[in-house]
């Protein structure tokens, strides 16, 4: 891995994004390497549980949201998603 692609990925973050807020309150929570917008209230706190359980998931196996690959990130979510929720997850390397 050349310097590039290393500081690439150090800020790496989750971010989880919701439409469907009918209350016009703006709804957003940042945690470590996470931002949460929008909304309605009981989608955005799933949304903040999910990121927030995704932290302690790859605390768990003793890594960092930079560290993981690609399979190891898809290997958390389906950890932490194994009922089939309405949530999608995408990876940006």
């Amino acid at each position: 891995m050349n310097n590039h692609d290393k500081s690439s990925k150090e800020n790496t973050i989750l971010c989880g994004l919701a439409f469907d807020n009918k209350d016009n309150h703006k709804r957003i929570t940042t945690g470590e390497n996470f931002y949460v917008i929008g909304g309605s209230s009981e989608t955005h706190g799933n949304l903040v549980e999910k990121v927030m359980e995704f932290n302690e998931t790859i605390k768990k196996y003793g890594k960092k949201l930079d560290d993981l690959s690609e399979a190891e990130y898809y290997d958390v979510v389906k950890e932490i998603c194994a009922q089939n929720e309405k949530m999608y997850w995408f990876y940006q390397a």
